[in-house]
Parts: C-alpha cells; sequence; structure tokens
C-alpha cells in the first residue's frame, strides 16, 4: 500500500539520484542522450527526456529497447510499481528485449517475496541467458522452486547451473548448496553429503566461500548429530570458524553434541565461550542457561547457582536495554538514526544496510534491520526527506526569481505546498509502519526474555530446595 503512495510523489519531485545499471549501446539518438545523462548524474533529466520522446511518439521504431530502459533507470530509482508495468509491455511485446525483461520482472519479484509472480516471469524467457545473469536465473529459479516444494524441478535447475559452470562463481556456489539442500529434502541423503563436502573442504580466503564453507560443515553437522554419530558431528562443528556469521549456532551445536554423550565438562568450553558473546542474540541467551545446567549435571550445585545468578542479571540489563530501545522507536529518534546512516549515492544501492544505530538495545533490532520490508521502508523515508528538502529549496528559488509574473508565482508556490503537505504525510506514514515493526519485534525478544528469565528463577528456585532438603537439617 506504502509503495502505491511513494511511487507519483517521488516521480513529481524528482528524486532520482542513482545512475542505470549500464544497458547496451542504443542507436537512437535520444535514447543514447538520455543513457548518457543518466550516467552524467543527471537521472532527472533523462528520465524527463526518455518519457517525454516516448510519448510524442519520437522513439516508437525503438519503443522496446526505450522501455528497457525506462523500466531499469526506474527500478534503480526505485520506482517498482511504475517499473513494473514497463517492464511487463516489453516482455509482453516479444523480442529481442523481452527476456531481459521478464528477467527483470522475475528478480523484482523474488526481491519483493512474491515467489509465484516471481517463477512465472522467470517461466516466460525463451532460451538462455548469457553468461552471469543465466546463473542469476537459475540460481533464483532453484531457490524459488525449493521454497514452493517443487524439489525434482529445484534440483533440474540448480544441476543445470553446476553443469554449465566454466568458472567458479558466487551463483554456481550457493547452487551447490541449494542442490543439496534439495537432495536432502529428496531423502538423497548420500549425495547430499557428498555436495556438501566439496564445500566443506574449501580452503580458501574468498568470504563467500567461507560462508558457504561453514554452512556446510554446520548442516553436516546437525545432520550426524540427528542420526546419533556424535563423534563425526563433533568433527564438522570443530570445523567452522569461531568468528564466521554461523559460528553462534557451530558453538551451541558443538556443546549440545558433547552433552548428548552426557560429557558435560566438555559441553561447557563451547557453551561458556558462546555465552560470553552478545546477550542480545538468542543463541547467547540458550548457552546463559545451558552453562549453569552443564554444571548441575556434574552435581557442581555452587558453580551452577553462580551462573544462573549471572544469568538472571543479563537478563535483567537486556530487558532494560529493550525497554530504551521501545523508547527509542517511540520517539522517532531510532528512525531517524538509521536514515541519517544513507549518503546520497547510496540510497537506492539495495545493498546497503546502514549501521547499527549506537542506542541501547539497537541490536536486538539487526535481523528487523536486514529485512526486505524494513529496508525498502527505510530508503523510501530517506528518498521522500530528500524530496521535502528539494522542494524547500524550489520554493526558495521561486521566492526570489523576481521575473516570474505573479500569477505563475502564486500557481508554483501552490504546488510546491501541496507536493510538500502529501510528502510530510507520507515520510509520518513511512515512519509509523517501522516504529510498527520494531515494536512488535521488541515485543517479541522481551516476551522470550522474560521466558528466560522465570525459568532461571525457577532453576534457583530448585537449586535452593535441594540445598535445603539435603543440608537443611544438619
Amino acid at each position: 500500500m506504502l509503495m502505491r503512495d511513494i511511487a507519483p510523489l517521488v516521480a513529481l519531485t524528482g528524486l532520482l539520484l542513482a545512475p542505470p545499471a549500464a544497458a547496451a549501446p542504443l542507436l537512437d539518438p535520444q535514447i543514447r542522450a538520455a543513457h548518457f545523462e543518466a550516467r552524467l548524474g543527471e537521472p532527472l533529466a533523462a528520465l524527463v527526456r526518455l518519457q517525454a520522446a516516448r510519448r510524442q511518439g519520437f522513439l516508437d521504431h525503438q519503443a522496446r529497447p526505450a522501455d528497457l530502459l525506462l523500466g531499469d533507470m526506474l527500478l534503480q530509482q526505485g520506482l517498482d510499481l511504475r517499473a513494473e508495468a514497463v517492464l511487463q509491455r516489453v516482455g509482453e511485446a516479444g523480442g529481442e528485449q523481452a527476456n531481459a525483461a521478464w528477467f527483470q520482472l522475475g528478480r523484482l519479484h523474488y526481491r519483493r517475496g512474491e515467489d509465484a509472480a516471481a517463477l512465472a516471469a522467470f517461466a516466460r524467457i525463451r532460451g538462455s541467458l548469457s553468461g552471469a545473469v543465466q546463473q542469476e536465473r537459475l540460481l533464483l529459479e532453484g531457490e524459488l522452486l525449493l521454497r514452493s516444494g517443487r524439489l525434482p524441478e529445484a534440483e533440474q535447475r540448480l544441476r543445470t547451473l553446476l553443469e554449465g559452470r566454466k568458472k567458479r562463481s558466487d551463483w554456481v556456489d550457493y547452487g551447490r548448496f541449494n542442490l543439496a539442500v534439495a537432495l536432502f529434502r529428496l531423502g538423497r541423503e548420500d549425495e547430499a553429503r557428498e555436495l556438501l563436502l566439496s564445500l566443506s573442504k574449501q580452503n580458501t580466503k574468498d568470504r563467500t566461500l567461507r560462508t558457504l564453507s561453514d554452512k556446510a560443515n554446520l548442516t553436516l553437522a546437525y545432520d550426524r548429530l540427528e542420526a546419533g554419530d556424535i563423534d563425526a558431528a563433533t568433527v564438522f562443528f570443530k570445523k567452522g570458524r569461531l568468528s564466521g556469521p554461523v559460528s553462534n549456532t557451530a558453538l551451541m551445536g558443538l556443546g549440545r553434541a558433547w552433552a548428548a554423550q552426557d560429557k558435560y565438562k566438555k559441553a561447557l568450553v563451547p557453551w561458556l565461550k558462546l555465552s560470553k558473546r552478545d546477550s542480545a542474540d538468542p543463541l547467547v541467551q540458550d548457552a546463559l542457561l545451558a552453562v549453569p545446567y552443564g554444571f548441575g549435571k556434574l552435581n557442581a550445585y555452587k558453580q551452577a547457582l553462580q551462573y544462573y545468578q549471572q544469568a538472571l542479571s543479563v537478563f535483567a540489563l537486556e530487558l532494560e536495554r529493550v525497554g530504551k530501545a521501545e523508547e527509542q522507536v517511540n520517539s522517532g529518534d531510532m528512525v531517524r538514526t538509521l536514515a541519517a546512516g544513507f549518503s546520497v549515492d547510496d540510497v537506492l544501492d539495495r545493498d546497503v544496510l546502514p549501521a547499527l544505530p549506537k542506542a541501547s538495545g539497537a541490536s536486538h533490532l539487526w535481523l528487523l534491520f536486514s529485512t526486505h520490508e524494513f529496508q525498502e521502508t527505510l530508503r523510501n523515508y530517506v528518498r521522500t526527506g530528500l524530496s521535502l528538502k528539494k522542494i524547500t529549496r524550489w520554493t526558495s528559488q521561486i521566492k526570489a526569481d523576481d521575473g516570474l509574473p505573479p500569477a505563475s508565482r502564486e500557481a508554483l508556490l501552490t504546488r510546491a505546498a501541496s507536493l510538500e503537505t502529501r510528502l510530510t504525510t507520507l515520510s509520518g506514514k513511512l515512519q509509523t509502519h517501522m516504529q510498527s515493526l520494531a515494536l512488535q519485534e521488541l515485543a517479541q525478544r522481551r516476551k522470550r526474555i522474560q521466558a528466560y528469565t522465570d525459568e532461571t528463577r525457577f532453576s534457583i528456585a530448585q537449586i535452593y530446595d535441594y540445598a535445603a532438603k539435603r543440608w537443611g537439617g544438619k
């Protein structure tokens, strides 16, 4: 709903801050001029030129290439709904630009979480695309088919991706991992393990491969843990990096593997390491309870009580931080701080995530901040704010222009005031939506931490009760 409000307003104020992705050279001078202006940092002039030429019929002889470029420019500027309509028109028209249009539409729907629409768009591509674009298409199709439960089709796409490789790429590497997931779900576990083992053995400095290697090791570890092969599980858990993105999961799993064999002294080693990390992480909170549980299993009740009390203090601190984060969200400070993390150049870069605000409790919202819905809402909030600044500048320029006839000046000022009112209202809606999402996330965090607090108090009471029964009469 909000996206439908944003598109026309941003278009009206000309908030077009980033050049479009590279397009193939086109012969028509007006298309070439629009593309050149965009690359020179004049996207508004480029868009106006292209749309004007298109509407006046000057580009009817090259309508499809012009619309493909127009759709790409609109996508880059975050005007998804308008871009979707243009690209749909190109795709429906057929011809050599159709495949590129369906691919762009497929990516757009994938990014918005519209799986069925994404698959439908990809299905309309005729033949193969070229190079990395084809690899990306196969990977995205494979993932979409996995999510929809169409496992044989997912396997076919991912195998095509792997078989067609000439050199390694991120698309292919992710394809190997996703194919292993598909094979596990198809019950072909030996084939899945073989693929994961090939990733597990990677010894490289490449960040993507290292992360996939960690994930492969983690998947193999839990596979062996569920099968009861604890020794093999511990080997795979130990292979993961202690500082990688899945290291917390690996540390918790390694402790559970040792605990499954009643080797609680060994289990305490990874659990203690994990318990010292960011206590906003639910896995760290799990470790804060796992540590005293392990000491209790070793009949070390004094240490167990000490760590339960420590956990209670940490949970109290995290509840306080959640409360402060809620205050930051309600006041609007959290949203404004996040918006300030964008520069003009990266407002439209969908891979840019501003740094976490330094406000207490902000780490509880990290997962929310990285979701597509929050990211797009935040970017649109930033775009709207920049548009409001432009209107302020325009208003000042209009008032200072002595050469304008009074009637024209009044008409322009009225229009600027109307746009300002609409954008201010939209900005408020976007901020309210982000605040609502953040408060929902914080409420869930509060509920979880409160449950841990209650469990910790119950465990402390059990220890005191046990001590009273055992030593109370002495």
